[in-house]
């Protein structure tokens, strides 16, 4: 059922200075271990995205208990940043559908996740 794991932002830190008075990037903390399940994206979850100007790259799957909004996540196994862009919940379902865009390596990274 689940095949991966993933973790979840659930606080932004405040920015810091450095000791030379250069702005550090953003941390987060972070909820991990939540089980997940990574599903290539259909066809019509690519039309979708395409018509509303971003990649479906991947489909994550995850119980709805543990989701609250969040704007991206990380996959634990290769810690690549992935967008939210999308979330579907059946009717009923215990289990909501998060629609990703891989973030580019190197654009707004989330300094200082740990897993």
């Amino acid at each position: 059922m689940w095949n991966k794991s993933i973790s979840l932002p659930v606080k932004k830190n405040d920015p810091t200075i450095n000791d030379n008075g250069i702005m550090m990037e953003e941390t987060y903390e972070f909820i991990g271990g939540i089980p997940a399940d990574f599903r290539d994206s259909t066809r019509d979850d690519e039309v979708l995205a395409k018509q509303n100007g971003y990649t479906a790259d991947q489909v994550v799957e995850i119980m709805a208990c543990n989701y609250s909004g969040e704007s991206f996540l990380v996959d634990e196994s290769t810690g690549e940043i992935y967008d939210i862009k999308r979330r579907y919940q059946k009717n009923k379902s215990m289990k909501v559908q998060l629609t990703c865009q891989m973030r580019e390596r190197g654009k707004a990274q989330v300094g200082q996740w740990q897993g």
